[in-house]
């Protein structure tokens, strides 16, 4: 469902000044989603690129099997983060719309990407005290934010099917 671009009302009598501004602004609008695609798909590839050069240096050097896991999938979702962006970028730019779906799973993504982290770094746990009550206060915290977040997922696609009429 394609919408078409709103059009501002016109004081002068044939309108071009404001209709050109108005066709002008949109582009630019254009040019600058195209160039946030760019980078964002550089950032992709230099994130995979990254990724398979850490993966053959830790081989290489006999790093641990879960360390060397953990840093891949924590790049994985590292890319699929960028993929989720560059989705609603192509979103916005067809529907001229900016939908709260995409960043709920954006920031669903990052929290189990943190989990992660977090839970890596329970392989060589601090010897105890505030850093590792730290470390158990922030893993509780980013359970939480992880069920917050599929609920307003949940909540959205609800709202969402409510809406749509059924034949």
């Amino acid at each position: 469902m394609a919408s078409t671009p709103w059009i501002p009302p016109s004081d002068d009598a044939d309108g071009r000044p404001q209709q050109s501004a108005f066709r002008a602004l949109a582009g630019f609008e254009v040019l600058l989603y195209a160039a946030v695609g760019l980078l964002l798909a550089a950032a992709a590839v230099l994130v995979l690129v990254g990724t398979v050069n850490g993966l053959v240096d830790g081989i290489a050097r006999r790093h641990g099997a879960v360390g060397l896991g953990v840093t891949v999938l924590d790049r994985i979702l590292l890319t699929l983060i960028i993929a989720e962006l560059v989705y609603t970028l192509r979103f916005v730019l067809r529907t001229h719309e900016i939908a709260v779906e995409p960043f709920l799973f954006i920031g669903l993504i990052a929290v189990v990407r943190r989990i992660l982290i977090v839970t890596a770094q329970f392989e060589r746990p601090p010897a105890g005290g505030r850093a590792l009550t730290n470390l158990l206060f922030e893993l509780g915290l980013l359970g939480f934010l992880a069920l917050a977040l599929s609920l307003a997922v949940f909540l959205v696609r609800r709202g969402r099917s409510a809406e749509s009429p059924t034949p």
